[in-house]
């Protein structure tokens, strides 16, 4: 109970927004409101979700109401195991908290989570793939120069479409890998002055991405994600496919699905990648990423965020590449949809390839309403 004439910031309703951007991307927000009329947002975007995903989010938030918003609130949801689904709702509640929490105190999110100042600029990267509805090379070119051309100078790709491990040692699967080498090449040339970034999608065998290298190097390729599924047993493969990266002056990344530190310990101990990749949404906190941070940094791991996302995951993680301080770039995903810089209010300022967490208290924006009806049929 609140004490005589002290606010209440009791979490008093819990409501979602949903928005549908495209046929594959549903922007999925939960929203928080305190007795005090304060709200905290939260997204929790997830691809290829269960079809009652948007009940057990609700579910999820409901369990807040009564409370007052804290990290103790949230214990409750950190009891057992948890898999995909499970974190991202659990991101979502606790970005909307810790969004409540720093309205309440009056501070921007990265400050509330350490950073030394809100007034950083910090470098982002155009991920061009979902805005690249045309599969062709020639759309790749088009969308890699149209990026550089607004000041980004780097560039990501996900050009392997419908490969699999299964495939890539047949005669389907070299056609597929010819196919995304073409793409990589347009990009490439497109967009000479930009490093360029190739996300796999877990989709090559040890074979395949071992041979890959070589023309990737002859390509200009700097950063290579994702290229095998992530299990404990594929540790010493990607080990051998990061050390000949390395060989070749390129970077390997991955990790953008896994939970907490205990998630990603054994990837680096072992150390298997060069730069690991947190997600705001499915991390299961956002302690838990600065805390994974520091503990990567020790071994020489560096940390970039994921964030193929809307502007509320976007804002969300500049506070925390803010309060990391890694000093890589930051995803973000380039010309999905127009309604990116639309629903919410401010909106997201980038500028030059470049993004300042606001300078607001919490997260700094809020869900525009009337805009949340603009959303594309699925």
């Amino acid at each position: 109970m609140s004490r005589p004439g002290r606010t209440s910031h009791r979490i008093v309703d819990v409501g979602l927004a949903e928005i549908r951007v495209s046929a594959r991307t549903l922007w999925r927000h939960v929203r928080l409101t305190t007795a005090s009329g304060l709200t905290g947002l939260g997204e929790a975007t997830l691809e290829n979700a269960d079809t009652d995903f948007g009940q057990r989010l609700h579910a999820g938030a409901s369990q807040l109401l009564g409370c007052e918003p804290s990290q103790d609130a949230l214990k409750p949801f950190r009891q057992s195991p948890l898999d995909l689904a499970d974190r991202t709702v659990l991101s979502a509640l606790d970005q909307a908290v810790l969004d409540l929490q720093g309205q309440i105190a009056g501070e921007p999110l990265c400050m509330l989570l350490g950073a030394e100042t809100a007034d950083i600029r910090l470098p982002l990267y155009a991920n061009i793939n979902r805005a690249t509805r045309d599969r062709t090379p020639e759309a790749f070119a088009r969308n890699a120069k149209a990026a550089a051309g607004e000041g980004y100078t780097a560039i990501k790709v996900a050009p392997f479409d419908d490969l699999s491990p299964t495939l890539c040692d047949g005669e389907d699967g070299r056609a597929l890998i010819d196919a995304g080498l073409a793409r990589i090449r347009a990009a490439s040339d497109a967009a000479p002055s930009c490093e360029l970034m190739v996300d796999c999608h877990w989709r090559l065998n040890l074979r395949t991405a071992l041979e890959l290298l070589s023309p990737l190097r002859e390509i200009g390729v700097g950063w290579l994600e994702c290229p095998l599924p992530e299990a404990e047993e594929t540790i010493p493969p990607l080990r051998e496919i990061r050390q000949k990266t390395n060989r070749y002056d390129m970077r390997l990344c991955g990790l953008e699905l896994a939970g907490g530190w205990s998630d990603v310990r054994p990837f680096v101990e072992a150390g298997v990648y060069d730069v690991i990749m947190p997600d705001v949404k499915h991390a299961g906190g956002l302690d838990g990423i600065l805390d994974l941070a520091r503990r990567a940094r020790s071994f020489g791991t560096s940390v970039s965020l994921h964030n193929p996302s809307g502007p509320i995951a976007h804002l969300c993680s500049a506070h925390v590449m803010a309060a990391v301080d890694s000093g890589e770039r930051m995803e973000v995903q380039w010309n999905e949809s127009p309604l990116f810089f639309q629903v919410t209010d401010p909106p997201p300022v980038i500028e030059a390839g470049i993004c300042r967490p606001t300078d607001i208290p919490g997260l700094g924006a809020s869900l525009n309403d009337a805009a949340i009806g603009m959303g594309v049929s699925a």
